[in-house]
């Protein structure tokens, strides 16, 4: 017989991965209730959200929507760190918090990106990036720059004619 707590634990599990294509799985032994919150808090305001579940159902549910690959990162305490759509500022919230912990708490075991698996040193290369609006801002920036210089050389052979015009009309006048 199945016990309750861990079907609806399962139950959860399910409908929070079903949203979801990025997830990190860190290390939190180590960590005190007070700080574990914190670190809770800090990833729920980074648009993130951690939650801690036992390893067997994590990989039962990961399986079930057909990701396999985490047996050997599902080992001692682990949390399940569930992003949205950018993978940066939770990734900058955990990290932040490892280095400023004694102990640099918490730590990475792995996750799944966009689709893929990535090993544990992952975590803290998203975590340098850029956040998604400065990239979005720096793309636009690139995709700009060719139509701002192709529109000031069109302008620029008008404002040539206008400027030897003036030129002209300036020394006919001092004649």
């Amino acid at each position: 017989m199945a016990n309750p707590r861990n079907d609806a634990s399962v139950v959860q599990l399910r409908e929070l991965l079903a949203g979801t294509s990025t997830f990190f799985l860190v290390d939190y032994q180590g960590l005190s209730a007070g700080e574990l919150n914190t670190l809770r808090a800090n990833v729920r305001a980074a648009g993130g959200r951690m939650l801690v579940a036992k390893n067997t159902l994590i990989n039962v549910v990961l399986k079930e929507h057909g990701i396999e690959g985490f047996d050997e990162s599902l080992t001692g305490p682990t949390a399940l760190v569930l992003v949205g759509e950018d993978p940066v500022a939770p990734a900058k919230a955990i990290s932040d918090y490892a280095k400023g912990h004694r102990k640099e708490l918490p730590s990475s075991k792995g996750g799944y990106l966009q689709g893929a698996i990535v090993g544990a040193e992952a975590l803290a290369r998203i975590a340098k990036l850029p956040a998604r609006d400065a990239l979005l801002s720096e793309l636009i920036g690139v995709l700009q720059a060719p139509l701002t210089q192709l529109v000031g050389v069109l302008n620029a052979p008008p404002q040539n004619l206008v400027t030897v015009l003036d030129n002209y009309v300036d020394k006919q006048k001092e004649a």
